[in-house]
């Protein structure tokens, strides 16, 4: 298993793969029982792997092979973090690893992880493994308080949810085990491997965390109406709309990349869904020859709201990616505002925690769009329980 888990690792920190996807993917080749583990210390990993390295790199002179960094990084999360698991199991298992990368790692290996121990630090960006320039940004927009609770939710382990599927079930088909009714239609899922549950496989339920679906509700699409979901990929709050309006009514349903439209296809065919028309459209220059009752924008960001359910951002992330992003995100809604009918509402949501990509985004727009009012407005914090979504909703007067 720890094997398994290691060479997973180091396609996600050294070759850069989306940690969910490769888990969708591979997780399957774990044997059933030790699933929820390598899960565990997977994302574990990952979401801590900047103390981690801290609490080990300090006995190590030399600079090492990336493999070998991940290999002490996953062992020493499992040495501090998993109270269960026994030292001499990681130890053993993390020798022979290193064997495998070079044998002369060996000797290294075993005595480094016999030294390892948790460092007290009160650099909050490093007890949380974040970068020092984000928890800076978020004192600074939010506060102490605010950014302390964010940091610590970026190493959270959250629970599942999944939403029903109104259309195919009933609330008493949820009424067992693995669900724990959050509010119908959301509930936690509390089995493993939910791609291959029966569920799924049948089209009865989705994944989708209680802030992504907490936008959906807030665009309040009513049955009947015409909608736009213009950067829907993998189409997410777009079937929730389509629940939501009873599979009345018609959603056009667009993505800039040809293999993501299919993404949105496959889902809305499985649960059901005939009224969502997915397509290939760069939402900065799309041209469309009808209004809608409600747009929504939810543009590419930065993730910062979502690092506990996305991890891998943590290692990647740079200052300088809001750069392209902020003005990506102002062309894509100054482009969509002029297809919202009269009356009608568009709205703005990301899943980031920064006010240059939310507040600011909507103060900009509303000075140069007089024909548009600002009627509502949410940021919903990353927390013990949920990631962090901000949505801004505008009605054309």
């Amino acid at each position: 298993m720890r094997k398994w888990i290691w060479k997973a690792l180091d396609e996600v920190v050294n070759k850069k793969v989306y940690s969910n996807l490769y888990l969708r993917n591979h997780l399957q080749e774990v044997e059933e029982k030790d699933r929820a583990l390598a899960t565990r210390i997977f994302y574990g990993t990952i979401q801590n792997y900047r103390y981690c390295k801290e609490c080990w790199s300090k006995y190590v002179k030399n600079k090492l092979k990336p493999k070998m960094d991940v290999l002490l990084t996953m062992s020493t999360y499992q040495l501090l973090f998993l109270d269960k698991v026994p030292s001499y199991a990681i130890v053993n298992d993390a020798v022979n690893i290193a064997k495998k990368i070079n044998v002369k790692y060996a000797g290294l290996t075993n005595a480094v992880l016999h030294k390892v121990k948790a460092i007290e630090t009160d650099n909050v960006a490093l007890k949380y493994s974040l970068p020092d320039w984000i928890y800076k940004m978020w004192v600074s927009q939010y506060g102490q308080e605010k950014a302390l609770v964010m940091a610590s939710a970026s190493v959270n382990i959250l629970p599942m949810y999944v939403r029903r599927n109104a259309l195919r079930t009933r609330e008493a088909d949820f009424d067992l085990e693995p669900f724990v009714c959050v509010q119908d239609p959301l509930y936690i899922y509390t089995g493993n491997d939910y791609f291959h549950h029966d569920y799924y496989q049948k089209g009865y339920m989705s994944a989708q965390d209680e802030g992504s679906f907490a936008i959906a509700k807030f665009v309040d699409p009513k049955a009947n109406e015409r909608i736009l979901d213009c950067c829907a990929a993998p189409g997410t709050k777009t079937m929730a709309m389509a629940e939501r309006m009873h599979n009345q009514g018609h959603i056009d349903s667009y993505d800039l990349h040809a293999h993501r439209k299919d993404l949105i296809e496959s889902d809305a065919k499985r649960l059901g869904i005939d009224i969502v028309h997915a397509g290939v459209q760069d939402a900065t220059t799309f041209k469309s020859s009808v209004l809608y009752d409600r747009i929504l924008c939810d543009v590419p960001c930065s993730g910062y709201g979502v690092l506990s359910r996305k991890p891998d951002i943590k290692l990647h992330m740079a200052p300088e990616d809001m750069d392209t992003l902020i003005p990506l995100q102002y062309s894509i809604l100054n482009n969509v505002c002029q297809y919202v009918k009269v009356g009608g509402v568009l709205v703005y949501s990301t899943c980031t925690m920064n006010k240059k990509e939310n507040e600011k985004q909507i103060e900009k727009f509303l000075k140069t769009h007089e024909e548009f009012s600002l009627v509502d407005e949410k940021t919903i914090f990353s927390d013990t329980r949920q990631d962090g979504f901000y949505m801004a909703k505008l009605v054309r007067k």
